[in-house]
């Protein structure tokens, strides 16, 4: 289950993408023929592209400029700022301009890292292309472990230039001596796909200041937070930042050697491992992305997905994934400059294994399924581990979850037709999972419990588009978690609850010959978190609203609109501003208001 080196990776059904080309939208069909640009596979669609033939891209030159998206502005992302102290950084650079053409390798440096007390470590990635290509995969690594996951955003002949941060302290027990550091974008070009993206990374390695303590230590006492899918750092105690763990281990299968592969439907991931016999905190460092016709899973009848973890067979965790939009996802002129929620910078997903601590010691195995997959998902992660002292030793206690998650769909005709379906899909659990660890004479309690709920209502007017079709898709997912530690000098209890919904109707039509076609198409993500930790409280609220209608005859484009908004609030009890807000307002590829 290696991972997939080919072209157009991000593709949903083989369709085309939509970049521009001096000022004009042009659909530039996939291999094998394409049959709209970047839409929602509807129910039904086969697996070739939709009847109609293929839309021809346009030429090199003459394309007639349209009166919005004749310049655009560097991309931007919505989501919250990385917090450092204000002191200057010692800076490593790992990746320097590296240049990922047709098929390359990946971009190895072996470095020194600095020694010192960190209190923060950010990775530091910018990102330039030039001309036109598909939104592609961007991965990080260090060694063998995954430290970072993001889309790049799709190219225009000017030239764009973008720029994420995150915060990698979680890894800061790789993070000394000397390392290899990978970067890798999976990137491939033709006549037309020209864009090749450059790529600089840096580590920032930040001293205490500030109200910024060196990091420390997670512990039973004062652990990082886990299922946590949007704040990678968490919540830890007041005014002081999550705990690291002392080992991060990669899950890696015996046949490769990477944490990053390919997840077939019907297929499981799984990798053996050798763990300390003193471990006291455990948490799965999980990283997926849906692709193929799983790009748009949340399209897709039945919709519903679940990420299923287990150790030794026992069920041990589940995700039930956000609904990430790539930056050519759907209609790309809504996505110009402002991104969809985390698409440039996917956050790992924190499952806690701490009930499983007593168990951990010596070899075990780990597997991974994405249940419902009717594409590819890639997958994979990293378990982050507390040790130390006297050898641990105790047992899982009760564990009530089950897998898979059975959804109910139930489906209509829309004035008799079946043309015109109308599906409903719900599922919802809830599981408890408490386990007992024992170190040096003294015992201690772990226990989770996490509900969830999942809701899809969708209507599509001839979904094997035949004609003009269209598709109108609600989705919505809330997670409320627990956990309590008692023993001990330890009182720990904590909770996350987060909900997440899109909402994308979208519609397209095509000629007989394929050479002009419209697509009007509307995306809306709304995610909110709130974590809590005794009295320690941090909440986010993430909105965007977008818009984008493309027109295009004989690979003339004739219409391009759009125009999107996003709202952003965050409220801390950690070091930093205690609220942070922000709206962005772009309209024809321009920003017209930042507050």
């Amino acid at each position: 289950m290696r991972r997939l080196r080919h072209a157009r990776g991000w593709l949903a059904i083989s369709v085309a993408a939509i970049v521009l080309i001096g000022g004009s939208v042009t659909a530039l069909a996939a291999t094998g023929g394409a049959a709209h640009p970047r839409l929602v596979p509807p129910p039904g669609a086969v697996a070739g592209g939709l009847a109609g033939g293929k839309i021809a891209a346009a030429p090199e030159s003459g394309a007639h400029a349209a009166s919005e998206f004749a310049t655009t502005a560097n991309p931007v992302t919505l989501d919250p700022p990385v917090k450092v102290p204000h002191v200057t950084p010692v800076t490593v650079t790992i990746a320097d301009a590296a240049a990922f053409g047709n098929a390359p390798p990946a971009a190895t440096s072996t470095v020194a890292l600095p020694t010192g007390d960190w209190s923060e470590v950010v990775l530091d990635v910018t990102g330039t292309e030039t001309g036109r290509q598909y939104d592609r995969l961007l991965n990080i690594d260090d060694g063998p472990v995954q430290i970072f996951l993001g889309v790049t955003p799709e190219p225009t002949p000017a030239g764009i230039t973008w720029h994420v941060q995150k915060d990698i302290t979680a890894y800061l027990p790789l993070l000394r001596g000397t390392r290899t550091f990978s970067t890798y974008v999976d990137n491939y070009l033709s006549s037309i796909d020209t864009g090749i993206p450059v790529i600089t990374a840096k580590l920032l390695f930040y001293p205490a200041a500030d109200g910024f303590a060196p990091a420390r230590t997670a512990s039973l006492a004062s652990p990082a937070l886990a299922g946590d899918a949007f704040d990678e750092s968490g919540p830890g105690s007041p005014a002081t930042r999550a705990g690291v763990p002392t080992e991060v281990v990669p899950i890696v299968p015996a046949d490769d050697s990477t944490d990053f592969n390919t997840v077939n439907s019907g297929q499981t991931l799984s990798a053996t491992v050798t763990l300390p016999d003193d471990i006291t905190a455990a948490t799965l460092d999980l990283y997926a992305v849906g692709q193929s016709n799983d790009e748009f899973w949340w399209g897709l009848s039945p919709a519903f997905r679940e990420i299923e973890v287990s150790v030794d067979g026992k069920p041990a965790g589940v995700v039930w994934p956000f609904p990430f939009v790539y930056t050519g996802g759907v209609n790309p002129l809504i996505w110009r400059p402002l991104t969809g929620i985390h698409t440039m910078d996917i956050p790992s997903y924190r499952l806690d294994l701490t009930p499983f601590a007593g168990e951990l010691g010596g070899t075990h195995t780990i597997t991974l399924t994405v249940a419902g997959n009717d594409g590819y998902w890639l997958a994979g992660g990293s378990l982050l581990l507390t040790s130390g002292g006297a050898p641990v030793t105790g047992k899982v206690t009760s564990d009530t979850l089950s897998f898979p998650t059975t959804s109910q769909v139930t489906t209509a005709e829309a004035l008799g037709s079946a043309s015109q379906p109308v599906t409903s899909e719900s599922a919802s659990a809830a599981y408890q999972i408490s386990g007992t660890l024992s170190q040096g004479g003294r015992t201690w309690t772990d226990t989770l419990s996490q509900s969830l709920q999942f809701g899809n209502d969708q209507t599509n007017i001839d979904p094997a588009c035949t004609t003009a079709c269209y598709q109108w898709a609600h989705q919505e997912t809330t997670s409320a978690g627990t956990e309590t530690i008692s023993g001990p000098g330890v009182a720990v209890s904590r909770a996350d609850n987060a909900s997440w919904t899109i909402d994308a109707p979208n519609g397209y039509q095509q000629n007989a010959s394929g050479t002009d076609f419209f697509l009007p198409a509307s995306v809306s993500q709304q995610l909110t978190d709130v974590a809590t930790q005794g009295a320690y409280r941090t909440s986010l609220s993430e909105s965007i609203m977008g818009y984008g209608a493309l027109e295009e005859d004989n690979s003339v484009s004739t219409i391009s609109d759009g125009d999107t908004t996003g709202t952003i609030t965050v409220q801390d009890g950690g070091p930093g501003p205690t609220v942070y807000q922000q709206t962005i307002v772009t309209r024809g590829g321009t920003i017209v208001q930042r507050t």
